[in-house]
């Protein structure tokens, strides 16, 4: 097992691309406090922090490979509930939501490749 700490070490050594998407995906996820009276930003930051947990193990039993990806898994219903609340909200939070629901939807558009590539590869091994 490694050292769910040490996760930050190895992203920092990723492309740096990498490094300034997880940080984007990071700053977009908390930026929800700002809307904390909102009960779907209350759900944004549990779902984030839950989705980090379940990161952060699969990071301790695989490292920094590619399987990472399904520590987003938690997103997908949370994407599709935000998706839905979009049109009831208010100028910045509707903002807000568009921009999370954009940068998640990519995310787990390149959560999907990495994980179908992890599996892949270790089928055809």
């Amino acid at each position: 097992m490694r050292n769910p700490l040490r996760f930050f070490i190895e992203l920092i050594q990723q492309p740096v691309w990498v490094s300034l998407w997880v940080l984007v995906l990071m700053l977009v996820n908390m930026a929800s406090l700002a809307f904390w009276r909102e009960a779907v930003a209350q759900l944004i930051l549990m779902n984030f922090l839950a989705s980090a947990m379940l990161m952060m193990g699969l990071y301790s039993r695989y490292g920094f490979t590619k399987i990472l990806g399904l520590g987003h898994f938690p997103w997908i219903p949370l994407l599709a509930y935000v998706v839905t609340q979009i049109p009831a909200a208010e100028a910045s939070f509707k903002r807000y939501l568009l921009v999370l629901s954009v940068s998640m939807a990519i995310s787990l558009v390149l959560d999907t490749i990495d994980v179908w590539t992890y599996f892949t590869t270790r089928l055809r091994r």
